[in-house]
């Protein structure tokens, strides 16, 4: 063969390979054609919870006012505005020079009688002195340490310290102020944890109990989410509103919170573990609740399920659904069972309601605890 019929029969392998090639990207996007594009959520198992709204207002863990217990001027001053104390730490002195002399004055008597004692017993020891004489000091020794005390206890009224570890507030009065027993110095403030305390419907008495778990929020921070535990359940019910006070306990080391604040709390009741799926992949039928499901050879299927705890964007799925089974999420209106589709995105969790925003796929998908619950009000 000669080599212009080589060429020839170049030129018409390369003609027919792009042929093929062009007729074949041709062939498979009518293939595609039809094929409809879902998106889907692999059904999977989570810790959800029923859920109480309530209100609540937050209380230190101790808190006290500052406030003499005797009319008298301030001496000193020992602290500054937020400044953080110590158990026994000195806050306040009043005016006790009178209070220190009388201590002073019974101390000696007291040493004065002890010594005359120890001269007695000598002289008992050499029997020349009475029995009575010995007696009669003994009982001024016992008078003389009453004073003693006595003494001090009034200097103890007039010497203000702290009861506990805490934080002092904004200080009211100034050294040389004369103060009346009840009014006001300062405050003191154990803000290590706070207190929390809401009411909640007598209903939900069944599933009180100390250990369950709240979430408190507060728009004083920005909508910043605080966790926590129901430490105590008062025994007794309101009999106007049939509610019951719920104390809880916040952690606060760093002192963000304070007291009096108004607090959106979440009690978290009956948490357990359970198999969740999209709430918009969910169609009902009378009372039947369904969802369509894609198989692994690409097909829609679809399943009658039987739902659990309910919360908007998310339900939970406790018949009917095995976990990593892939559930239509958006698509449900426009697949049919058997037909074939396309999965265009496959989301990582479950959407928040507020934003619509799906997550890529990842390995293994995880909802917060606020996308896992169902919410009650009282």
């Amino acid at each position: 063969m000669s080599n212009k019929s080589w060429s020839i029969l170049a030129v018409l392998v390369v003609i027919g390979v792009v042929a093929y090639a062009f007729l074949g990207e041709d062939s498979t996007k009518d293939k595609d054609k039809g094929v409809t594009p879902v998106e889907v959520l692999p059904a999977y198992r989570t810790t959800i919870f029923d859920s109480v709204d309530s209100l609540g207002t937050t209380q230190a863990n101790e808190s006290i006012d500052i406030t003499p217990t005797v009319t008298e001027s301030i001496a000193e001053t020992r602290f500054t505005d937020g400044q953080e104390v110590k158990k026994g730490d000195v806050i306040v002195l009043l005016e006790q020079d009178e209070e220190q002399a009388q201590l002073n004055a019974a101390k000696a008597r007291l040493e004065e009688n002890r010594r005359e004692l120890r001269r007695i017993e000598e002289l008992l020891k050499n029997k020349a002195a009475a029995r009575r004489d010995y007696d009669e000091r003994l009982t001024l020794i016992e008078v003389a340490k009453r004073e003693v005390e006595e003494a001090e206890a009034r200097i103890g009224d007039r010497t203000l310290r702290a009861p506990f570890d805490g934080v002092l507030g904004i200080r009211r009065l100034s050294a040389g102020a004369l103060v009346q027993p009840g009014q006001l110095i300062t405050t003191l403030d154990d803000l290590s944890r706070m207190k929390l305390d809401f009411a909640v419907p007598s209903r939900f008495l069944p599933t009180l109990k100390e250990g369950v778990r709240i979430t408190a929020v507060s728009d004083a921070h920005d909508g910043k989410t605080f966790e926590g535990e129901v430490a105590s359940v008062n025994t007794r019910v309101d009999p106007i509103t049939r509610s019951v006070l719920v104390r809880a306990y916040l952690p606060n080391e760093d002192h963000t919170l304070k007291p009096g604040l108004l607090m959106r709390v979440t009690l978290m009741r009956d948490e357990h573990e359970g198999l969740v799926v999209a709430e918009e992949s969910i169609t009902q039928r009378g009372t039947r609740d369904f969802l369509f499901v894609v198989t692994d050879a690409g097909e829609v299927e679809q399943r009658e399920v039987t739902l659990g705890t309910r919360r908007p964007g998310m339900v939970e799925v406790t018949e009917g659904l095995q976990q990593g089974e892939k559930v239509i999420t958006r698509g449900v209106n426009v697949v049919r069972v058997g037909q074939k589709v396309k999965i265009a995105r496959e989301w990582e969790t479950i959407r928040k309601p507020e934003t619509g925003n799906a997550g890529l796929k990842t390995e293994s998908p995880v909802a917060t605890p606020e996308e896992t619950s169902s919410t009650e009000k009282p």
